[in-house]
């Protein structure tokens, strides 16, 4: 649908089961609750790298948001719904939103221009024209997916080996995202590159996204090494800091003898805690880049 209508309101939690038997008397297209205790108990299930910095506060109320067609009906029954909550509720108030997705798509397209990365780099948006370029033109339509390569942790990997020849070299791309990394190391001339990523929207990016450069990548789901099977020359993490370490207590049956390691989406503050991980499980740090707030770890086997 393209468009639609929405009553929002915000409860005391005592009108929630009156809400919830309700709600569905009234004919909706969907119906979504904001409860901070429910936001609560989802956070207790969840790593705590993951929630550091999130912070939910029960004030006593749920949001509530209901959805209508836009149109006759759902104007009708939106109003319906708006009249019983009035007479119901005590000095009840909502707000009436209209939402018009019809020219999302278009609206996103015109944020997302062509640019460059480092000195070898030409990023495109897949509905642009090609250019005339001696650099190596990536197109991307990154939809869902993160890695559209205007990110700073995506364009340090990029810059940081552009200057590679992958000929003979097997890539893993581990967080793989839109597929960007994996498409640049096909196009340095690597001979295999896996590319995995736990959500499948990447994965259904990263193959799209080969085909608009005509590249051959294998993707697949896995939840950091679940479903790989084989040994490389090159392993990409483009991922949370807290997630590489817990990649790297693995990474040593996946990475060739002389194997390296390219690691970012390390926020600063996170430097050590990878670096610390790298020694502790026997890996030398090679280089380290820095991008704003941002890190790129290099590294290796510390006999190799």
């Amino acid at each position: 649908m393209e468009s639609y209508l929405l009553l929002k309101f915000t409860l005391d939690r005592k009108f929630d089961d009156f809400i919830q038997s309700n709600i569905y008397n009234f004919e909706n297209i969907g119906f979504e609750v904001d409860d901070p205790i429910e936001k609560q108990n989802l956070l207790l299930e969840l790593p705590e790298w993951e929630i550091s910095d999130i912070k939910v506060v029960d004030n006593g109320t749920i949001s509530y948001g209901v959805y209508f067609e836009e149109s006759d009906l759902g104007k009708s029954e939106l109003e319906r719904l708006r009249t019983f909550l009035t007479e119901n509720i005590e000095n009840f108030k909502s707000e009436e939103l209209f939402i018009d997705n019809s020219n999302w798509e278009e609206e996103w397209k015109k944020s997302y221009k062509s640019f460059n990365i480092g000195n070898k780099i030409f990023i495109k948006p897949s509905w642009e024209e090609r250019p005339e370029t001696e650099r190596i033109v990536i197109e991307i339509d990154p939809k869902m997916a993160f890695g559209t390569g205007t990110h700073e942790t995506t364009s340090m990997c990029m810059e940081y080996v552009e200057d590679d020849d992958f000929t003979g070299k097997n890539i893993l791309d581990m967080g793989c995202g839109s597929g960007i990394l994996s498409i640049l190391a096909k196009k340095l001339n690597a001979n295999q590159v896996d590319a995995c990523d736990i959500d499948e929207i990447a994965i259904y990016s990263t193959n799209e996204n080969s085909v608009i450069n005509n590249v051959e990548l294998n993707a697949f789901v896995s939840d950091l090494f679940s479903n790989v099977k084989n040994k490389y020359d090159f392993i990409f993490a483009n991922i949370l800091a807290e997630i590489i370490v817990v990649m790297i207590d693995d990474v040593d049956k996946y990475l060739n003898e002389n194997g390296i390691l390219i690691l970012s989406g390390i926020i600063k503050e996170k430097e050590q805690l990878v670096k610390e991980k790298l020694e502790a499980t026997g890996f030398k740090v090679i280089d380290t880049k820095y991008k704003n707030d941002w890190v790129l770890i290099s590294a290796g086997r510390k006999n190799a």
